[in-house]
Parts: structure tokens; sequence; C-alpha cells
């Protein structure tokens, strides 16, 4: 079992949750803010089994976009459509 929890900017979270949910997987959404630029963000936790994770990505990056504002460039901070992590899960349980 795999953690896969994404980032997304909160524009982008409804479409991303959306098509996820439409395909079966279960999300859990929560509403967060960037340290950095303290932009609004959503953190999205999907958990799957490892043949599911490419599916997940796949629908992550065809429902977020890239943005093209600028970025102070020193910052060294790239306008992302989505920041995402896969994580090992050790246990999975449902209560």
């Amino acid at each position: 079992m795999h953690l896969v929890l994404t980032i997304v900017q909160s524009e982008d979270a409804e479409p991303v949750t959306r098509a996820l949910i439409n395909a079966n997987y279960r999300v859990t959404r929560m509403n967060t803010a960037g340290g950095f630029f303290r932009k609004r963000n959503v953190t999205l936790l999907v958990g799957c089994e490892e043949p599911q994770i490419d599916d997940v990505l796949r629908l992550i990056k065809e429902n977020c976009r890239q943005r093209s504002e600028a970025n102070p460039i020193d910052a060294g901070m790239p306008m992302y459509g989505a920041t995402v992590f896969v994580l090992e899960a050790n246990r999975f349980t449902r209560v």
C-alpha cells in the first residue's frame, strides 16, 4: 500500500479531486497554505496499491496546470502544477 500525498493550488483542487473520485479512488482533502509565499493550496491524500500509482499520477497531471505567472527567480520556486510525494505505507487500517 502507498500514500500519494499531493499539494495542488486551490484553483486545481476541485478538478483533481473530482477526477480521482470518479476513478473510484478515496481522497482526503485538506486546505493548507504554503510556507514561503503563503499561497492557498490543497493537500490531497490518496491510498492506493502499487499498480494504481501511475493512474493516480496521470489523473493529477491531467487535471492541474503549471502556472505561467512570474515567480522570483532568486527564490528558486517555479510554479509547478502539483507537488507529489509517493510514500510507502507500512500499515493501512480502516476503523
